[in-house]
C-alpha cells in the first residue's frame, strides 16, 4: 500500500484543490448531471480563484491528502455555518471530504475524517455536520461507519436538476 500523508493546505494550493474538487465531483456525478450544467457548476464551485479565496478565509481551513507525494484528496471545514436541524451549540461543517476514486481504500478516508474531527474539536466544536446526496450510497455508508446520523435535508440544485441532500451530524462531545 502506498504511503500517504495529510498536510495543511495553503493559498499556494488553490490549483490543487480546484483540480481535486472538480475531478472527484466529476467522478461521482458526471453520469447523473447534464454536461453543460456540470461544467457550469464545476467552474463556479471549484475554480482556482474561488479556492484561493476560500483558503485565505481563516474560517475555511483545508487539509490535503497526498499518496506517495501526489495530491489525491482533501477536506475543508467551514466554521460559523449551520443548516436547520443541526444540533449543538458550536457546530462545524465538514464542507468537503473528497478522495479520488483511484486513491480510495487503505484507511485514507478514515484518516481524513479523523483529521476533520481533531480540527473541529480543537476549535471547541460539539458537532461535526455535512450534506451528502441521498443517492451517494458509498459516501452514506462511510459516514454511518464514522458516527454520523441523519438530522435533516436540503435542496441541492445544479442547473435545472434538483436533488436532495441529507444533512448528517456527528456528536463530538
Amino acid at each position: 500500500m502506498p504511503a500517504f500523508t495529510i498536510r495543511p493546505a495553503t493559498s499556494e494550493d488553490a490549483a490543487i484543490l480546484a483540480d481535486l474538487g472538480a475531478r472527484t465531483f466529476r467522478e461521482t456525478f458526471e453520469p447523473h448531471i447534464s454536461g453543460p450544467d456540470l461544467e457550469a457548476f464545476l467552474a463556479t464551485a471549484y475554480g482556482e480563484a474561488i479556492q484561493r479565496a476560500e483558503l485565505a478565509d481563516p474560517s475555511r481551513p483545508a487539509r490535503i491528502l497526498e499518496v506517495d507525494g501526489v495530491p489525491a484528496g482533501f477536506l475543508q471545514l467551514r466554521l460559523g455555518h449551520r443548516e436547520p436541524g443541526v444540533p449543538g451549540e458550536k457546530p462545524v461543517e465538514l464542507q468537503r471530504i473528497y478522495v479520488l476514486r483511484a486513491a480510495q481504500g487503505g484507511g485514507r478516508g478514515a484518516a481524513l475524517m479523523a483529521e476533520a474531527v481533531e480540527m473541529a474539536r480543537a476549535w471547541g466544536a460539539d458537532v461535526l455536520w455535512l450534506g451528502v446526496w441521498e443517492n451517494n450510497l458509498k459516501a452514506l455508508a462511510f459516514y454511518a461507519r464514522t458516527g454520523f446520523r441523519e438530522v435533516g435535508d436540503h435542496v441541492f440544485q445544479i442547473g435545472d436538476q434538483v436533488d436532495r441532500d441529507l444533512i448528517l451530524a456527528r456528536d463530538l462531545t
